[in-house]
Parts: C-alpha cells; sequence; structure tokens
C-alpha cells in the first residue's frame, strides 16, 4: 500500500483492531467517527499479556489511548468525523453524509499533488509517527512519577538532554560515553585476532536495556550454580567411599 500512486484514505466507522488496524493505517489520511476505537491489540489482549489477567482491561485500556480524541491528539489519526445525536450505528442515513463530505474534503487536498508527492506524503506520516515516555518505574507507579517530573526544574547534560536530577543526568552521560567508546573502538579495528564480546546491554535503551540485564544476569547465575552442583556431587561420592 506504500507504493500506491494515488491518495489513500481510511475511515474508522467503529471498531478497528487487529491486523486489520495495521492495514487500514498504511492510509494519507486517518480519518475516525467520533465514537470509534482503534488499536493493534484488544485491552482484554493487552491486560492478558501485560498484567497476565484480563481483569486488568480497564487499566490496559487507559495505557492504550484508543478513543478518537486520544489518537488525534498523538496524531495517529488526522480528523474526527462527528456522529449524529445517538451515534452513528443508531442513524446511519444521517451519519453517511458527514463520512462522505470528510473523505471528499480529505482527497481534494492531494488533487494538485504529483504521484510521488503523494507516495512522500503518505511515508512522512509514518515517520512522525512514536511517541512515548520511557523511564524505570518502581512498582508501576507511573502517575507519580509523571506529576514528579512534570514538575520538577531539573538539570542538563553536557549535551543539552534535560534529565530530572545530577543523579539521572550522570547516568545518561556515562550511557552514552559507554556507547561511543564502543563504536570508537569498533571503528579502529578492522580484524581482530580475538574480537571481544560487547559488554551485556550495551548499545540497548531505556527499559529494554534493564530487562536484557537483567535476564543475562540470571543466565549466568543459573550457569553458575549449575557448575557447583556439577562439581559438589563427585565430592560427595568420595566422602561416602571414604566412610565406607
Amino acid at each position: 500500500m506504500f507504493g500506491l500512486r494515488v491518495p489513500v484514505i481510511s475511515v474508522v466507522i467503529g471498531e478497528g483492531g487487529s491486523g486489520g488496524a495495521l492495514a487500514i493505517g498504511c492510509a494519507n489520511k486517518n480519518l475516525i467517527l467520533e465514537n470509534s476505537v482503534y488499536y493493534v491489540a484488544s485491552p482484554e489482549a493487552c491486560a492478558a499479556i501485560l498484567w497476565k489477567s484480563r481483569s486488568a482491561s480497564n487499566q490496559a485500556t487507559e495505557a492504550l489511548r484508543i478513543t478518537a480524541s486520544e489518537l488525534i491528539r498523538l496524531e495517529v489519526m488526522d480528523e474526527v468525523v462527528p456522529e449524529p445525536l445517538g451515534g452513528a450505528h443508531s442513524d446511519p442515513v444521517a451519519a453517511f453524509p458527514a463520512i462522505k463530505s470528510a473523505i471528499m474534503a480529505t482527497f481534494r487536498q492531494y488533487e494538485n499533488m504529483s504521484e510521488r508527492e503523494i507516495q512522500l506524503d503518505r511515508y512522512q506520516k509514518f515517520r512522525k509517527l512514536g511517541q512515548f515516555e520511557e523511564w524505570v518505574v518502581r512498582g508501576a507507579d507511573w502517575r507519580n512519577v509523571r506529576s514528579e517530573r512534570a514538575a520538577a526544574s531539573g538539570v542538563q547534560t553536557g549535551a543539552g538532554t534535560w534529565a530530572l536530577n545530577e543523579a539521572e543526568a550522570a547516568y545518561i552521560e556515562s550511557s552514552v560515553n559507554a556507547d561511543e567508546a564502543w563504536e570508537h573502538t569498533l571503528a579502529e579495528k578492522a580484524e581482530w585476532t580475538n574480537k571481544p564480546l560487547q559488554p551485556p546491554g550495551l548499545g540497548r535503551s531505556g527499559v529494554m536495556e534493564m530487562a536484557v540485564s537483567m535476564v543475562e544476569a540470571r543466565r549466568r547465575k543459573q550457569a553458575a550454580a549449575g557448575s557447583r552442583s556439577t562439581y559438589a556431587a563427585p565430592a560427595e561420592a568420595a566422602k561416602q567411599e571414604a566412610a565406607v
């Protein structure tokens, strides 16, 4: 769909979900009825994956931001189409003209564009997607953490990146220094006699770095425990033989 040379306009008229949501999202403009929802994973599926229980679907719904107003704010959707009183399902005859009017108004924006410009417009729409916040929160208390960060005056790193406090700024600086040192080492060595292993977690960021490092630490601990048990077994056998 990204290669199409004509404008692609999608309209979510009820519930856009799963793989279909990804398909209709490959458009120059995405319109959505004001009471519709749009998501890739349903709140129930999201709750089952993240909270290990479908009963947490309310929390998942809030986190997913699936309503028309939230999707507009996050620039996933481009325009909300108003619905008649009671919703489009209660009065489809009144809803259809509003949908047609929105589609035609959107289509006219592309009348003077070339085929290449239309393709680039679609490409640029997806290049600007991806608003997110990422920090490690103990006990999933993200609301208080967000409020604390919003109220704090903060400090800046040497490169001007905002941080909550001096400790966080120092951590950011050290992480960047480690990444740059590794890239510099790789750039200097075309061939290795004994190629060094990349330190665990280096080059990853945020929650992923923490998660991967923890998994690797657990695996090393388990491997060490297995080695100790392997060496312990012959020792116990030797003691038994000596006792006999």
